[in-house]
């Protein structure tokens, strides 16, 4: 990015600490608010659908215009306050579909930066276990569908 005069600046931005058994919902598009909220109600919503009794994806909203537009690999780049081991992303299809982008930044498994994409009922189990360490990055990112779209397993 270019600043006045034509510098190079950075975005004065840090991804915050995660609260435990949740995950960060950055949020990469500001061209709809109510596409936003939509999205965002559909990612947290309870979905009835397992023997299990569901409370709702725990997702802690990160808005900045600082992120506008920002891809994966810039995402990953970004400074942060404590570690990270993945992030869920509401980007410019989110916004069109309700589908959650979801982002690896653990170091150890060699493949940052690799996204997988979550229907919204799907969110709440995939971020449980991942909060959990059930199941890791690669467990869902290697059963999505050809769409690149997570649907279930």
């Amino acid at each position: 990015m270019a600043g006045r005069g034509g510098h190079a600046y950075t975005r004065a931005v840090k991804l915050p600490t995660v609260p435990d058994l949740c995950l960060l919902l950055v949020r990469t598009d500001y061209s709809d608010d109510r596409a936003w909220h939509a999205a965002l109600s559909a990612a947290t919503a309870i979905y009835d659908r397992d023997d299990f009794e569901r409370i709702g994806a725990p997702l802690q909203p990160v808005e900045s215009p600082a992120l506008s537009n920002l891809s994966p690999e810039e995402l990953v780049a970004l400074p942060r306050e404590d570690y990270l081991g993945e992030i869920a992303v509401a980007d410019a299809q989110t916004m069109r579909d309700q589908t959650v982008l979801f982002v690896d930044f653990n170091e150890l498994n060699e493949q940052v930066g690799r996204t997988f994409r979550s229907i919204p009922s799907e969110v709440e189990p995939i971020v449980a276990n991942l909060s959990l360490a059930n199941m890791d990055f690669a467990d869902f990112a290697d059963n999505v569908d050809s769409d690149g779209i997570f649907r279930g397993f």
